[in-house]
Order: structure tokens, then C-alpha cells, then sequence
């Protein structure tokens, strides 16, 4: 458009759609998320996979974990758990950790960091008989190098 034109009718309505479009998509983010505890009496079965990055020592190397994660009455979470990291079976892991409930603007906590396990966020899902997690430590506590998804299904 140059100088001294003027917007019809139907280009100023989709001027204002655009500018609602853009508004309305805006406050998506303004949504809060719904929060989750700590499971009671609860196992569940996990997998796991990753991929290392290009800047690990191995990059591009898979691994896989499978095992089982149990909350006891108080909430307190125990791992059992198997993986393969690059064709190498790693030991078996045993811990206990702590779980520390999600609230509306933050992920629940599961954290075996202390007994020489990763630390996870998780949310729960299928109306509580899923938790989903995401490895954001690993022993010691570490940042990963990894980005590792999981799915813990109920037993």
C-alpha cells in the first residue's frame, strides 16, 4: 500500500482478525497446569530411551532403561532400574529417593541424587495411572548431556 491509500472493509476485518489471532494465541500461555502428587501405594513400569548429542564422547551412542519405580504409604519413591548405554549393559540400580509434589506453575520432583541416582520431573497422566518423566540429572547430580523421556505405567 503506498501513500494516501485506504484498507476496504475486508482488509481492515482481517487486520482485526490477525491482531485477535495473535491475543487469543497469547494467552494460551497464561494457562496454568494442573498440579500432581506424590503417588501412595503405586508401581509403575518403565522404559526409557536416549540418544547422546553430537558433543558427548560417544555421540549419536543409544541407551535404553526399563525397570520399575514404587512410592510407598508416605509418598517415598524407590528405582529399580536396568539400561543399556552403546551396547553395554550398566548395573543394576537401586535407590530411594524423595518426591516433592508439582504445583500450577512447576513439574513434580522425583530426585534419587542422593543414593546415586538421576533426579526426574514428572507429570501424571491417564487420569493418574501414568507418570510421565524427564531425566534432568544424573548421578552426582549431573546436568545430562541427554535429553531422556520416559513413561512409567501403573501395575
Amino acid at each position: 500500500m503506498g501513500p494516501g491509500q485506504r484498507v476496504g472493509m475486508k482488509g481492515f476485518s482481517l487486520i482485526v482478525v490477525l491482531i485477535g489471532a495473535v491475543f487469543r494465541w497469547g494467552n494460551a500461555f497464561a494457562v496454568t497446569m494442573p498440579t500432581n502428587v506424590c503417588p501412595t501405594n503405586f508401581t509403575c513400569a518403565f522404559d526409557a530411551a536416549e540418544v547422546r548429542p553430537l558433543s558427548d564422547a560417544t555421540p549419536g551412542a543409544p541407551g535404553v532403561f526399563v525397570g520399575y519405580l514404587s512410592f510407598n504409604g508416605s509418598g517415598a519413591p524407590t528405582l529399580d532400574s536396568l539400561g543399556i548405554l552403546n551396547g553395554n549393559v550398566q548395573t543394576l540400580l537401586t535407590a530411594v529417593g524423595t518426591c516433592t509434589a508439582g504445583t500450577t506453575s512447576a513439574l513434580g520432583i522425583l530426585d534419587f541424587t542422593g543414593n546415586g541416582g538421576p533426579k526426574f520431573l514428572f507429570v501424571s497422566d491417564n487420569s493418574g495411572a501414568e507418570l510421565r518423566v524427564m531425566l534432568v540429572a544424573d548421578a552426582g547430580p549431573v546436568t545430562p548431556s541427554a535429553v531422556n523421556l520416559g513413561t512409567c505405567t501403573q501395575q
